[in-house]
């Protein structure tokens, strides 16, 4: 066997592996997928690509803070729309040819109910998500509406939390689906340009240090990343889930995808570390004169990843379609 063909078969074996640690690193979950059992028309009468464009790292330690908010920048509300239209188009096509009747929303809009329901639920796109871990943005195709999904409990505000874990309208959706023979099936991805970490709780405040931390990178969030699933089997009470639908499939961990750019920048002013450096001597001086045990400290910081758009685009579809075919390959092996 000559030197090269040895070198080609190393490089496609080397490949290959490659490629089936990638598809193992994506982590998924699911409840109750059982109700989908025999599904063959759906509808997707949600689709939301969620932007996060401002992240904020908050670190707590034995009265001391670290604060981090970056931002995204570069990037214009014209390609995150053109993003989740291609990414809307793409998952048409996956469904479709993973065997399901893709039905359009119109044959929806035909129900009193369903308009009714959709008008308590759902907002003008894009919609401003702004909780304590981040400032996001919710884009939907054209023509729909932005409707906040969540896996976790303390996202959004109280009223969109309410909204998108009432099983009274829930079950009123599934009245909608199974008077029409469908099921619907809502599509929601909640994208990074990275990810935080922060110290919090005992140990932070028994160490006395307060710490944050931005790591750039494209990112899909977990918990919050899903596909919820409404059947034909009305209310469903949701002991232990806070995605609400009859059922769901969901990120379990983070997907990231190795892309070039993202790159953090120290974007703080000089106004910004003056007021940290005085604020941090005045609480070591009070510390000295009262004989305290240790002064208090805070860190403020403002960053920025900078992207092309060509590279937004390439880097975000790429990890939005890698979730996309394992939640259709899930829809499909569990109808």
């Amino acid at each position: 066997m000559s030197v090269l063909l040895v070198r080609i078969l190393t490089s496609l074996l080397f490949a290959i592996g490659l490629t089936a640690a990638q598809a193992q690193s994506l982590s998924l979950a699911s409840d109750n997928l059982a109700t989908f059992k025999g599904a063959r028309r759906v509808v997707i009468d949600h689709f939301g690509v969620e932007f996060i464009t401002t992240l904020k790292a908050r670190g707590q330690g034995g009265g001391s803070t670290a604060n981090i908010d970056a931002k995204l920048e570069g990037v214009s509300d014209e390609a995150m729309q053109a993003l989740t239209e291609h990414a809307y188009q793409d998952t048409v096509s996956a469904l479709t040819q993973a065997g399901f009747e893709v039905v359009r929303t119109e044959e929806l809009q035909t129900q009193a109910l369903y308009k009714e329901l959709m008008a308590k639920i759902a907002h003008d796109a894009p919609y401003v998500v702004d909780d304590p871990g981040a400032y996001s943005r919710i884009f939907a195709p054209a023509g729909m509406k932005a409707v906040f999904k969540s896996g976790s409990d303390n996202r959004g505000s109280i009223g969109d939390r309410m909204d998108a874990f009432n099983s009274k309208y829930q079950g009123e959706f599934s009245d909608v689906a199974k008077s029409l023979g469908v099921y619907l099936v809502r599509f929601h991805y909640l994208a990074s340009f990275g990810s935080t970490t922060s110290s919090k709780g005992f140990l932070s405040s028994f160490t006395g240090k307060a710490r944050a931390a931005i790591e750039a990178g494209p990112t899909l969030m977990a918990k919050s990343t899903l596909v919820q699933i409404i059947s034909h089997e009305g209310a469903r009470i949701f002991a232990g889930s806070p995605r609400g639908g009859n059922a769901n499939i969901w990120l379990e961990d983070p997907l990231t995808v190795k892309s070039e750019g993202y790159v953090l920048e120290d974007t703080t002013t000089a106004e910004s570390k003056r007021g940290d450096g005085l604020a941090n001597a005045l609480s070591v001086g009070l510390n000295l004169l009262t004989g305290g045990r240790g002064a208090s400290q805070q860190s403020n910081k403002t960053m920025a990843v900078t992207l092309s758009e060509e590279n937004f685009s390439e880097s975000y579809l790429r990890m939005i379609g890698q979730a996309r075919d394992a939640f259709v390959e899930k829809l499909a092996s569990a109808r």
